[in-house]
């Protein structure tokens, strides 16, 4: 087991390397932030911004000074010094970020501020389509051919098939505008009124997640309602409802779990669309934000951020998977 989770970590942070490489090198060595932050600036203004933000060294040399692997060559860095000798390390792995061109202070606090937000959002969304995609699928299984199955069905193709930047318009109109049951936008004051402002968008990014593990869910309780031993646990006398949670529901969730994990892409990338659907300030709008100004160095936090997340939610849907299923081969 041990040698499974660490080999996963390792293909994880290989793949989180790989997307920040990518971006890097799109960032600066395909787009000017220098002209993109001042569009209006003079070529020596243009010319000491590069050097301030150390735009002015090879694309290789920037790289390695982001990661944390070679001195610091932002000029505008409290760690950097004229004396080579004395410059220190400012990347990634000194856990610095950089500094926002558009917001004019450290990307980590920016970043911080942001990514509590879109925490909530997302832990919302994922409890609601959980709840609802479970619930749904085991009653459209145990109901099966029933006028409910066959309305499940339908409402859960639609659910797939139309995208967080249609739902999420149609429903701010509806339930904000029209009805006034949610605010149109914004975050609140105070905790619970984050969650109330919450609801809405979260309600939106989960209605994709929500009809997909319904739909899984039935499919699985349909097949492990038809096995041997719950024909068995019938036999036994067990009531209807033991038989479905007890035994159908714990052996129908394995692909649930596994689902879990891979959802983590989508709210992440439903939440850049529907936080700016919403006027939510998550870490979705911070990246729409930071892309429109070329704002690289906040573009690489946001898309660090999003990979790990993504990395993480992979990484314990396979344990979870391996302990849920004594057949998982961990070796090898």
């Amino acid at each position: 087991m041990t040698q499974y989770v660490l080999k996963r970590i390792f293909w994880a942070l290989f793949v989180v390397a790989a997307v920040i490489t990518g971006v890097f090198v799109l960032m600066f060595g395909f787009g000017d932030p220098a002209q993109a932050t001042l569009p209006r600036a003079g070529p020596e203004q243009l010319e000491d911004f590069r050097r301030k933000q150390g735009l002015h060294e090879s694309l290789t040399v920037q790289y390695l000074s982001y990661l944390g692997v070679t001195p610091c060559v932002r000029e505008a860095s409290p760690k950097w010094n004229e004396d080579e000798s004395k410059r220190e390390h400012c990347g990634l792995l000194q856990g610095d970020f950089g500094e926002s061109y558009g917001h004019k202070e450290p990307v980590a606090r920016v970043v911080w501020q942001r990514l509590p937000r879109t925490l909530l959002l997302s832990g919302i969304a994922l409890t609601i389509e959980i709840i609802l995609g479970l619930l749904f699928g085991i009653l459209a299984a145990t109901k099966k051919n029933s006028w409910f199955d066959t309305g499940f069905m339908a409402s859960a193709f639609l659910g797939i098939s139309l995208p967080t930047f249609v739902t999420g318009p149609i429903f701010l109109l509806v339930f904000a505008f029209l009805y006034g049951w949610f605010p149109v936008g914004g975050y609140g004051v105070d905790f619970w009124d984050h969650v109330y402002h919450a609801l809405l968008p979260a309600f939106t990014l989960a209605i994709v997640g929500a009809a997909t593990y319904a739909r899984i869910m039935r499919s699985e309780m349909i097949e492990t309602l038809r096995s041997d031993y719950i024909r068995t646990a019938k036999a036994k006398g067990l009531s209807h409802f033991q038989v479905v949670v007890k035994h159908g529901v714990r052996n129908a969730l394995l692909p649930i779990v596994t689902l879990m994990g891979l959802s983590m892409a989508i709210l992440v990338s439903g939440a850049i669309i529907t936080e700016n659907i919403f006027a939510w300030p998550g870490m979705g709008s911070l990246a729409i934000e930071s892309i429109h100004n070329l704002d690289a160095p906040t573009v690489l936090a946001v898309v660090l951020i999003f990979s790990i997340t993504v990395q993480i939610g992979n990484l314990l849907a396979d344990i979870a998977v391996a302990y849920l299923d004594p057949r998982v081969r961990l070796g090898g």
